[in-house]
């Protein structure tokens, strides 16, 4: 159900799971619907809601789950109190190791060593989520992903610190380099009573209303929307020329009638308001509409000293489908710009620090994720990965440059 993008649907059957085990009496039906609807509520921020449902499962039976108890936790840490959160987590984790049960304490460390990252300690972050790692790297594989899939895109920005600690950097890779990508395509929480908005343009074209995601049609409506969320107030003349500078005006402003239709459509017709005169309209998103934009969130994170999580949060280059727009290419060198020079910032800094060889690796593999074609990076990787990398890696960097060459 959730694979199909129905998550009103989802709800209702958890709600239908709670009616259920109620009358049946099975306790675990309620303990799992009640459990999932508390963590759904927490995620959204509507934590009165989340409080008012496990209270409701712990009237029922006050000894909870192992799930149950790790969503407590995480309502605690999602309400701002990390140090709670961190308690309760280790907690759980020692009941599952009782209890024999290896994946859920693995899970509880690993999401123990995210509240300590929320708290910035960070040496206790590295010492929790190195143990994590380890143990997620013995178990069997479909286990270990299934069990941690859900909390992927929740705890993204302290995977993505991981990846810039040489400490951490390997033990991630043998435990997360398949599960990572698993990050954000099975959520729960993808649904809202309000009217929230996120576009998502780096690397991917999707957009999402209360978290549902909107099925476009049309190739350009995404862009459309990510333009109007930048230049509210924008004629149709405006958003033609700059995203389609290259077609024939007539064709062109079709295109635009039609983008418009799909986003109704599809999102509603609310979604979009036109305002102004009859013969040059302006066209806006609604203002009841909280909107997201992913390439604005990494700005802000960049701007904001939050590197590890800017770099999490790009996905790829900006609205990859518009390559005949000079806007969407501008927007593209801003972003990347950003991301690259404070990337090598921190490359600099670990150049001049003794003993700092392996960080200088992956901060040059994270700028060439970033922009591939910075030779000089590229050049500066493999000299120093020749001293410190595995042979396999230092072959692996080795044929990544043939190819480029080739």
């Amino acid at each position: 159900m959730l694979l199909g993008g129905d998550y009103g649907g989802f709800v209702e059957q958890l709600l239908d799971l709670i009616k259920r085990g109620e009358e049946l009496r099975e306790f675990y039906i309620t303990d799992y619907a009640l459990s999932h609807l508390a963590n759904h509520y927490s995620r959204i921020g509507e934590h009165a809601e989340a409080v008012r449902t496990i209270a409701r499962l712990r009237a029922l039976n006050p000894d909870l789950s192992l799930y149950a108890r790790v969503v407590l936790a995480m309502m605690a840490l999602r309400r701002g109190d990390s140090a709670t959160a961190l308690r309760m987590h280790l907690e759980v984790r020692e009941d599952a190791l009782r209890r024999g049960a290896q994946i859920d304490a693995t899970r509880a460390l690993l999401l123990a060593a995210f509240s300590a990252y929320r708290m910035n300690d960070l040496p206790r972050c590295t010492g929790l989520l190195s143990e994590a790692l380890l143990e997620l790297a013995g178990q069997p594989h479909s286990q270990s992903q299934a069990a941690i899939a859900p909390d992927l895109r929740e705890i993204e920005e302290m995977l993505a610190y991981a990846r810039l600690q040489p400490n951490l950097a390997p033990l991630l890779e043998a435990a997360l380099e398949d599960a990572s990508l698993l990050g954000g395509t099975m959520r729960d929480d993808l649904f809202t009573s309000g009217m929230r908005l996120e576009i998502m343009t780096l690397g991917q074209e999707l957009v999402l209303r209360d978290g549902i995601p909107c099925a476009m049609r049309v190739r350009g409506s995404v862009a459309v929307l990510a333009y109007l969320a930048l230049h509210p107030r924008s004629t149709r003349q405006d958003v033609v020329t700059q995203l389609w500078p290259d077609r024939d005006p007539r064709k062109a402003a079709t295109y635009f009638r039609q983008c418009i239709t799909d986003i109704r459509e599809a999102m509603g017709a609310d979604v979009i308001l036109v305002e102004g005169a009859h013969q040059a309209p302006e066209y806006r998103l609604s203002s009841k509409a909280s909107i997201t934009l992913d390439s604005q969130r990494v700005l802000q994170l960049v701007a904001g000293g939050q590197l590890p999580a800017a770099v999490a949060a790009y996905k790829g280059e900006f609205l990859p489908s518009l390559q005949e727009s000079e806007w969407a290419g501008e927007q593209r060198m801003t972003i990347q710009r950003a991301l690259v020079g404070s990337l090598r910032a921190e490359l600099r800094a670990s150049q001049i620090e003794r003993g700092q060889e392996r960080r200088v690796v992956l901060l040059a593999t994270a700028i060439l994720g970033i922009d591939p074609n910075d030779t000089e990076t590229e050049d500066l990787r493999l000299s120093v990965a020749r001293q410190v990398s595995s042979p396999s890696e230092v072959a692996r960097f080795e044929a990544e440059r043939h190819r480029k060459m080739n």
